[in-house]
């Protein structure tokens, strides 16, 4: 396929050999799964803020981190500059909370590079070796959707103490890999302790689990 503009740059510095097809288009990015050596693997593009359909809703970004005073006062003036700035956290805010997750055991996908808006990630597979589904694309026997709700409710709580709540949880940012649930979509992850918001978001990703199942 052609190569999107979006990912020739790591395709020139050799990140990325290929570039083999879409993978999914959501709210804040467009996925595409790509060829890394002798490895399938995804490439999250994330969208503009003018083509992205999640806002940065002020619950989300409240107490982020971000490089210097400058920056904090550009953001919260609005200016070009502080846009920027905002929406470079917007996106490194995912590859943070990946890596912090993947180091506490976690199960998320592996992150592998992040360079100028797209991250490079595991390509999470079901039992044939694709692309996993979504939870909301799969048929559960009542067993298997017990076994599956413990699972996640057991990551929630490990996600938890590495001090990190997704705040967008359901079964759209779940895959069902070929060993089991694989939670994605982490642009939206607050700090446990610095977000004010953060128990109510991480009662209701709990309530979204048990709703489903």
């Amino acid at each position: 396929m052609k190569i999107p503009s979006r990912l020739q740059p790591l395709v020139d510095d050799g990140l990325v050999d290929e570039v083999i097809r879409p993978l999914m288009s959501g709210k804040e990015a467009t996925v595409y799964v790509v060829r890394c050596g002798d490895e399938t693997r995804c490439a999250k593009v994330y969208k503009e803020a003018n083509h992205r359909s999640f806002r940065q809703a002020v619950d989300y970004t409240e107490n982020r981190k971000v490089k210097n005073t400058r920056q904090a006062r550009a953001m919260a003036k609005g200016t070009r500059y502080g846009k920027q700035a905002q929406e470079a956290a917007w996106q490194s805010a995912e590859v943070d909370a990946l890596y912090r997750l993947a180091a506490a055991g976690v199960r998320v996908p592996r992150p592998y590079n992040f360079h100028d808006g797209v991250l490079l990630m595991e390509l999470v597979a079901d039992e044939h070796g694709g692309a996993a589904p979504r939870l909301n694309d799969v048929h559960f026997t009542p067993e298997q959707a017990r076994a599956h709700h413990a699972t996640l409710i057991n990551e929630v709580v490990r996600m938890l103490c590495a001090g990190v709540i997704h705040g967008d949880l359901s079964e759209f940012n779940v895959l069902l890999a070929a060993d089991g649930p694989v939670i994605i979509d982490l642009p939206q992850a607050v700090d446990a302790a610095g977000n004010n918001h953060a128990q109510r978001m991480l009662l209701r990703d709990v309530g979204n689990l048990r709703h489903f199942f």
